[in-house]
This record gives C-alpha cells, sequence and structure tokens, in this order.
C-alpha cells in the first residue's frame, strides 16, 4: 500500500482508504470527495516537498504533506 507523499506525479491512482487518527482530519477529506474507490491524480509538489497539488472529481486541490500522508493509494 503506498500513501499520496510517496508515489508518482502525473499518474492515477484509485483511492483505497484514509489512515488518520483524527476524525476531524477525515471527516474534512471526505467533505472534499476522498471517498473509497475515487480516481486521483498528483501533478505537481513544492520544491521541499511539503505541499502537493493533486486533482481529483475534476478540480485541482492543493494539499500539505501531512495529509498527503493519510491517503492510501493504489
Amino acid at each position: 500500500m503506498n500513501n499520496l507523499a510517496n508515489v508518482k506525479l502525473g499518474k492515477n491512482y484509485i483511492i483505497e482508504g484514509i489512515s488518520t487518527s483524527s476524525i476531524k482530519n477525515k471527516r474534512r477529506l471526505l467533505e472534499l470527495g476522498f471517498t473509497t474507490g475515487q480516481k486521483i491524480k498528483p501533478v505537481r509538489k513544492s520544491l521541499l516537498g511539503k505541499v502537493f497539488l493533486i486533482e481529483i472529481r475534476g478540480y485541482t486541490l492543493s494539499i500539505k504533506r501531512t495529509v498527503a500522508e493519510a491517503v492510501i493509494v493504489k
């Protein structure tokens, strides 16, 4: 299993789940469309690798590395 922070840019992935201990963070990701089976594509990351730009459900979103590490993809 890979998390979103450790995958190649520009390739499509499928979300397998969210692994975070914070209910608040998990709820927020679900509200943004991070549901199981959803296609997701990491587009770009910042120079230091702390922020990721991703495409999900037809829109582009930036997320922190800690959030990207909580998203499990295949």
